[in-house]
């Protein structure tokens, strides 16, 4: 036989093991798994290459378990699980008595997502990348000791990216530990060679992921968690990046809505946890730092598990984070358990609404049940393949009688809230490829005052929208309904 002969032979092996492994052992949505068949059907061998780099999260799984630490999952179940015995044992009395009947969802993200419930926070909404920032950097001049920061997109070359870098470069220089961590693919422009005078002022940087070769086979899972930690005492997480665009600065998706928030108290060492993970997972892929910290970070995580509780602040937050490498869909779980829970009303605010069948059917439900179902989306897109699938879910959520607004500008807010006391806020989409492909984060906070405050930003910004109705609506042409039908066929595949 030929070579080419032998190379089509293993190729078409490979198609039907990667067949049995779709059918047999993923057992993904069943639209997913149709998609991916036909992908094989029609393109064989194409569809196998496409199915390496967007179809299997195992290599994620798989990389966590050689480069993480195992280390900081047993510390964290032990002490989870000591927490645990207490919530299920009313041992631990919640400071503001509404948040006694989500005791269940506390639960459910303990067990679920492996997240500490802790009361001692503070709490301040942010909606805007002016305010984000402003209020930033004065934290980070008040820093004497460590900053950790973490972006899906850090654009260097932008006005905001030089004075965060300048603002950081200067902290080194008073002797602070400054870290930082981007998404290599999350903005191409950014190279490593711009933070040079960063690291020569003593500074740290890692790009995710690290090995160029890693990066270019694992092209479909990306970083998308933003987290800003400083001092291990004040923390920001939410939807904004480091670039211009966030300030309205681009006329394409301008203007602009964002939302991040601040925190302190002890979700911040959740955070930071979290952070020293994806530090210690990014390290350990290059070859001479590959075990190198191994016992340091574990007792710097011991640490931090067993500090004294601050007792300033009242607010009930939950940390959670999920990804490729996690067995489940954590915070999309969450999400459903705030759908399914709500009573009185849910408010939605997401720049992609790509959900698959699940939170399509407890939205369905809620709406049925006479909870007040809204959705606030963005009126003008970023990426129009994303938003053709987004349009085509509108008919569908309109006729269940879910309200459906559409933003003036671009809405990259990820923000739920619900009867007035339980609200998300972080860096997670309602989209299959936040719940599935990417590293999120997102804070649960439990608080009637933070509640109303996310109320009426929501019912607020309805005055910059678009309010849609089933009749006309479903009256657009047919060009646009091909093409939504088209992009949302293959949106699984993403």
């Amino acid at each position: 036989m030929t070579i080419s002969t032998i190379f089509l032979i293993l190729m078409y092996i490979f198609n039907i093991t990667s067949v049995i492994s779709i059918v047999f052992i993923r057992r993904d949505d069943t639209g997913v798994t149709l998609a991916w068949l036909l992908v094989f059907i029609f393109l064989p061998y194409i569809g196998l290459v496409l199915y390496f780099f967007f179809g299997s999260t195992y290599k994620m799984r798989r990389m966590s378990k050689k480069f993480g630490m195992t280390e900081i999952e047993e510390l964290y179940s032990k002490n989870l699980d000591d927490q645990l015995e207490k919530i299920l044992s009313d041992k631990i009395q919640f400071y503001d008595l509404e948040t006694e009947k989500y005791r269940d969802m506390i639960i459910m993200n303990t067990k679920n997502a492996m997240s500490y419930y802790t009361e001692n926070n503070t709490v301040e909404l942010l909606t805007s990348a002016e305010e984000k920032f402003s209020r930033m950097f004065e934290d980070i001049k008040k820093a004497t000791k460590k900053i950790d920061v973490l972006y899906f997109i850090f654009k260097t070359k932008d006005n905001i990216g030089k004075e965060f870098l300048s603002l950081l470069i200067s902290k080194l220089n008073e002797g602070v530990e400054v870290n930082i961590i981007y998404d290599s693919l999350g903005c191409l422009k950014t190279r490593l060679k711009d933070f040079k005078k960063f690291k020569k002022s003593g500074g740290r940087v890692y790009k995710y992921l690290p090995n160029n070769i890693s990066s270019f086979f694992n092209i479909n899972y990306r970083m998308h968690r933003k987290m800003v930690i400083i001092d291990e005492k004040v923390a920001y997480t939410g939807g904004i990046n480091v670039g211009d665009e966030y300030f309205g600065l681009k006329k394409i998706n301008k203007p602009w809505r964002d939302t991040s928030i601040r925190l302190t108290g002890n979700s911040v060492l959740s955070l930071e946890i979290r952070f020293l993970a994806d530090l210690v997972f990014l390290q350990n892929q290059t070859w001479h730092n590959f075990h190198k910290n191994k016992f340091d970070y574990e007792a710097a995580i011991q640490k931090k598990l067993s500090m004294p509780i601050n007792t300033n602040g009242n607010v009930g937050i939950q940390i959670l984070s999920s990804g490729p490498n996690s067995e489940y869909e954590m915070i999309k779980d969450a999400y459903i358990k705030m759908i399914t829970s709500s009573k009185k009303y849910i408010y939605i605010q997401s720049p992609y609404f790509v959900p698959d069948r699940t939170i399509l059917d407890s939205l369905r439900l809620a709406a049925k049940a006479g909870v007040d179902v809204r959705i606030m989306l963005p009126g003008i897109p970023d990426k129009r393949y994303v938003y053709y699938v987004t349009l085509s879910y509108l008919e569908q959520l309109l006729s269940y009688g879910i309200k459906v607004y559409l933003h003036s500008g671009f809405i990259h807010a990820k923000t739920i809230v619900m009867d007035d006391h339980v609200s998300t806020i972080g860096t997670t989409n309602m989209d299959i490829r936040s719940f599935k492909l990417d590293y999120e984060v997102n804070a649960v906070i439990y608080n009637t005052n933070f509640a109303y405050i996310c109320r009426d930003t929501f019912l607020n910004d309805i005055n910059d929208c678009r309010v849609l109705d089933f009749y006309s609506y479903s009256k657009r042409s047919l060009w646009t309904k091909f093409c939504e039908s088209v992009c949302r066929f293959i949106s699984p595949l993403a």
